[in-house]
């Protein structure tokens, strides 16, 4: 009996320290992970970004291939700026006749409003890196534009790319 107390007391003060380690991950930090195809996010600190309004940077891992895509979320400008996330990566023929290259030198994947998944719905992500990490993102329309990528397409077949993805890790970095 004073076992099974014991451990309810040291269950008891293991979840405070599990939240608390939670809500110390920065978005900066974070790695997040799409369920249904595996696709990974992985956030890393801001070092010399070129554009102004970057506010995040962070990859995409593509399963089943060897593929890690640029990405970076920038706040627009005016009174009612936003979080706009663009996935980029290298240009085909095809990509540059449809007008997909922008100035990175590179051609946009996916581009769109990033939200923060909490639990009490989506909400406007925090614009500063000492931010801490949502429970989850929502990166609308992510999932087809993934379905697009042919490299893609061809290793998952069978396992096609959600919008949301969840917090699966923090870096030390």
């Amino acid at each position: 009996m004073i076992i099974r107390k014991l451990a309810f007391v040291v269950l008891g003060l293991l979840a405070p320290m599990q939240a608390a380690s939670a809500k110390e991950c920065l978005l900066s930090h974070a790695t997040y992970r799409e369920p249904r195809s595996g696709a990974v996010l992985q956030f890393r600190p801001l070092d010399n970004e070129p554009a102004a309004l970057t506010a995040q940077v962070f990859s995409l891992s593509v399963p089943n291939t060897d593929k890690s895509l640029p990405a970076d979320i920038t706040w627009t400008n005016g009174k009612n700026s936003f979080p706009l996330g663009t996935i980029r990566h290298t240009c085909t023929d095809d990509d540059r006749e449809a007008g997909m290259q922008d100035g990175s030198g590179l051609c946009r994947i996916w581009e769109g409003q990033v939200y923060a998944l909490t639990g009490g719905g989506a909400e406007q992500l925090d614009s500063h890196e000492t931010a801490p990490a949502p429970k989850g993102l929502l990166l609308p329309d992510f999932g087809v534009s993934l379905t697009e990528l042919s490299d893609f397409a061809n290793a998952n077949p069978d396992a096609p790319a959600w919008d949301a993805f969840t917090l699966t890790g923090c870096s030390d970095e």
